[in-house]
């Protein structure tokens, strides 16, 4: 069993797992995605020993069981799909639903906008909406959560507040410290920074052994921590 093995079995549910969890069947997880109503497996593992995912393609998978691999959050979205579907019908429940995840998203985004971090391309500095770059912003989301991007990086996706959160998290980190690149920084923005990076690495997966290497937590956490933690260090002594 390899270590990607492992991080899936730990963290991810296959297909036969994640319907049992929603009470439903695979027929119906297939149906629910196929209407764009449920995210698609953050990862695929195929027969033929390669790793899938929609944020880092095609990789290596030896000695790792082959099928699709579900964030166990993805529980929520099926049971708002079914609301939905209950609320609206089968025809109309897709629009509505996508409409519900702009509405929450979007407000989500103006919240943060405000307690977080200038969303420069979706709101002006006194929090008015520039519209065109919102609804990009969000149908752009809107797709990636159609594609299980954010069962992959975001540790509990369960809301649009929680994707939201660690979206705008790592969009301050990375513009403060030139995505991790910043060589210097003064005690005082050391001292600004690494809460932050805390704060982005509860919210964020912990990445699977196959991608790690080029994902936002090593960038970001593992590897920009510690300089962080040097310059506090540094200064205390």
């Amino acid at each position: 069993m390899s270590e990607l093995d492992l991080y899936l079995k730990k963290h991810y549910l296959n297909k036969a797992q994640f319907a049992a969890a929603c009470q439903s069947s695979e027929a119906e997880i297939d149906t629910l995605m196929q209407a764009q109503m449920l995210p698609a497996p953050s990862y695929v593992v195929t027969e033929n020993a390669k790793i899938c995912s929609a944020v880092f393609g095609e990789m290596e998978a030896t000695d790792t069981s082959s099928g699709d691999y579900f964030h166990p959050a993805n529980t929520v979205w099926f049971d708002r799909a079914k609301q939905m579907i209950a609320a609206h019908g089968i025809d109309a429940a897709p629009a509505a639903l996508k409409q519900e995840f702009i509405v929450n998203f979007s407000a989500a985004l103006s919240a943060l906008n405000i307690s977080l971090w200038n969303i420069a391309d979706s709101f002006e500095p006194d929090g008015t909406i520039k519209t065109t770059g919102l609804t990009e912003r969000v149908e752009f989301s809107w797709k990636h959560f159609l594609l299980g991007t954010f069962g992959l990086c975001v540790a509990n996706p369960v809301s649009e507040a929680a994707i939201a959160n660690k979206e705008i998290l790592q969009e301050k980190l990375s513009a403060l410290s030139e995505n991790g690149a910043k060589a210097s920084f003064s005690q005082a923005e050391a001292a600004e920074l690494l809460p932050l990076v805390d704060a982005f690495a509860a919210a964020a997966m912990w990445f699977s052994p196959a991608e790690y290497h080029l994902c936002s937590r090593k960038r970001l956490v593992d590897d920009f921590r510690p300089r962080l933690q040097a310059i506090m260090t540094s200064a205390a002594g």
